[in-house]
C-alpha cells in the first residue's frame, strides 16, 4: 500500500533586485473663487409720529395750604435726611493705605452746662447719666439725666437731652433738643424702625413716649404709672405684620405691656405679668393682708432690675430681680396668678442664681445663649436650654451694665464702678485685652451704648459727663 521512493534534489538561486520602482504624482486643489454679492432691501419706510398740542388749563394751587403742608412735614423730612444711611462715611478712596484700628476719643461733652433748672442747679454734683439711647440709625443720642440718690420721693425736675452726630462723628456741644420731665430719667429706648419715637422710664414711676417728628414743643404721650420707681423699658423686636409691643419693668415686680397703635397715638394694655416664683423679701416686714392670699397678688412682686429678648426666639425674655433671681419668661404664657386673669405670671423657667443682685440681662445676638452680670462681681454666661451657668467670669469691680460690640458680636462690654470698660468673648470667656477704653474724668461709668451705624461709643458718668469715643470694627 505505501512504496519508498527517492527523488533527486532541486535548486535555484536566490536573487535581490537593488532597483525600486518609483513614480511621481502631483496634488493639487481646483483654484477657488471668490464673489462679493451686495444685499440691499429692497424696500424702505419712513413712519413719523407726532402728538398733537392741547392747551392746558392753568392749575389752581391753594398757597395757603401748600405752605401748611410744606411746614407740617418739613421737620420730618429734615431728620429723615439727618438719619440718612452712613455706609460709605468711612469709605477711604486711598486704597494704600490700611484702615484705622485706634481707639480715639472724639468729644467730651458736660450736661450741666445746658441745665437751667434750680433744683439741678443746686446739687449738679449729684447729677449722673442714668441712660443713653442712639437712634435706629445713629444720627442722634439721647441722654437721661438723675440724680444719684433718692431718700424719698421723686420731685426733681429733670431733662433727656438729644445730641445730633454729624457725618464726620462730629457732636456739638448744645443739644439740638431737650425735653423736660417731671422726675429723674431711670432708663431710655430709641424705637428700633422708627428713628423719632423715644421711650423713657422715670423714677417716679411714669413712662413717656415722644413723638420728635412734631416742632420743638414736643408733648410726651403718658403711657401707664408703675407702682415703683421703673427700671427699664423696651420695644418687642417684631415682624412687619405684629403690632408694636411697648414693655415696661419696674421696682414694683411688674411688667407692663401696651400696644401702641394709630402711629403712636394712641396706647392699650395688653398684659400684666408678675414674677410669682417666690416671695420679695421686702413682703417678710409687711403684715400679711387680712383679705388672704388672694390679695397677696396686688402686694409687691419680685424687684426686677433688667430683662432682655431672645433674638432667635422672640416671644421668649430672661429677668433677673434685685433678689438674683433669673427667669426664662414667654409672652406667650397664660397662667394666671390667684385666678386673676389680668395678672399672669410668665415664668417658665428658672436658672442659676447670683449671690447679689442681678445688675444686667444681655441675649446674644448669634448664639443660644445670654449673659448676666450681679453685684456679687459675677459676669456669667448662661445656654438658654441649661439651668446652670456655662462659664463664671470674676471681675474686680461691681458691673452695672452689659452691652454687645460691633464688628466681632461675641465680643461684650463690661462697665460700672471703675473708669475703664472691660472687653470679654463669650466665645471662650476669656479677656480681650488688646482693646481698651478708659475715661478721661475718671469717675465710675453709669451707662454706655454702642453705634453700630458710625462704629463710636457713648460712655455716660456719675458726673452727668458723656465722652463720645471711635471705636473702629475692626479692632475686634
Amino acid at each position: 500500500m505505501f512504496n519508498t521512493k527517492s527523488f533527486d534534489v532541486v535548486s535555484f538561486n536566490s536573487e535581490l533586485s537593488a532597483a525600486r520602482l518609483e513614480t511621481s504624482a502631483n496634488v493639487q486643489t481646483t483654484e477657488i473663487i471668490y464673489a462679493a454679492n451686495d444685499t440691499q432691501t429692497t424696500e424702505t419706510r419712513s413712519v413719523g409720529i407726532q402728538t398733537t398740542n392741547e392747551q392746558k388749563a392753568d392749575a389752581q394751587v391753594d398757597y395757603d395750604r401748600l405752605a401748611e403742608f410744606l411746614k407740617k412735614v418739613t421737620p420730618g423730612i429734615l431728620e429723615a435726611l439727618d438719619e440718612a444711611s452712613s455706609a460709605f462715611d468711612d469709605y477711604n478712596p486711598n486704597v494704600s493705605e490700611t484702615s484705622s484700628t485706634t481707639v480715639e476719643l472724639l468729644k467730651k461733652i458736660n450736661t450741666l452746662r445746658e441745665i437751667e433748672t434750680s433744683s439741678f442747679q443746686n446739687s449738679v454734683h449729684s447729677i449722673k447719666v442714668s441712660d443713653l439711647s442712639w437712634s435706629t440709625v445713629g444720627g442722634t443720642l439721647a441722654v437721661g439725666l438723675s440724680h444719684i440718690c433718692h431718700a424719698t420721693w421723686c420731685d426733681h425736675l429733670s431733662t433727656i437731652q438729644l445730641y445730633n452726630l454729624t457725618t464726620e462723628d462730629d457732636v456739638t456741644d448744645v443739644p439740638a433738643k431737650t425735653l423736660e420731665t417731671n422726675g429723674c430719667v431711670t432708663t431710655l429706648c430709641y424705637h428700633p424702625t422708627e428713628p423719632s419715637i423715644l421711650a423713657a422710664g422715670l423714677f417716679n414711676w411714669d413712662v413717656f413716649i415722644w413723638n420728635l417728628r412734631n416742632d420743638d414743643s414736643v408733648v410726651p404721650m403718658h403711657v401707664c404709672s408703675h407702682g415703683d420707681s421703673v427700671s427699664q423699658v423696651c420695644w418687642r423686636p417684631r415682624s412687619v405684620s405684629d403690632v408694636t409691643l411697648l414693655l415696661s419693668s419696674s421696682i414694683d415686680g411688674y411688667i407692663l405691656i401696651h400696644k401702641v397703635m394709630a402711629n403712636f397715638t394712641t396706647v392699650q394694655l395688653h398684659k400684666r405679668f408678675k414674677i410669682a416664683k417666690e416671695r420679695n423679701p421686702i413682703e417678710n416686714a409687711r403684715p400679711r393682708s387680712s383679705g388672704g392670699t388672694r390679695e397677696r397678688a396686688a402686694e409687691a412682686g419680685l424687684c426686677i432690675t433688667s430683662f432682655d429678648f431672645s433674638l432667635k426666639h422672640p416671644s421668649i425674655f430672661i429677668v433677673g430681680t434685685l433678689c438674683g433671681g433669673i427667669y426664662k419668661c414667654s409672652l406667650d404664657s397664660v397662667t394666671p396668678i390667684e385666678e386673676d386673669a389680668t395678672l399672669i405670671d410668665p415664668v417658665i423657667d428658672e436658672y442659676e442664681r447670683h449671690g447679689g443682685s442681678v445688675t444686667s440681662i444681655k441675649c446674644s445676638p448669634l448664639r443660644n445663649l445670654f449673659v448676666s452680670s450681679g453685684t456679687d462681681k459675677e459676669i456669667r454666661i448662661y445656654n438658654l436650654d441649661e439651668h446652670v451657668s456655662q462659664q463664671t467670669i470674676s471681675v474686680d469691680d461691681t458691673v452695672v451694665g452689659l452691652t454687645w460690640m460691633i464688628g466681632n458680636q461675641d465680643v461684650l462690654a463690661a462697665y460700672g464702678a471703675g473708669t475703664c470698660v472691660k472687653f470679654y468673648n463669650v466665645a471662650n470667656g476669656k479677656p480681650v485685652t488688646h482693646a481698651k477704653v478708659e475715661v478721661t474724668g475718671k469717675e465710675d461709668i453709669s451707662s454706655l451704648r454702642v453705634n453700630s451705624k458710625r462704629d463710636v461709643l457713648a460712655i455716660g458718668d456719675i458726673r452727668a459727663n458723656v465722652e463720645i469715643w471711635k471705636f473702629p470694627r475692626q479692632l475686634f
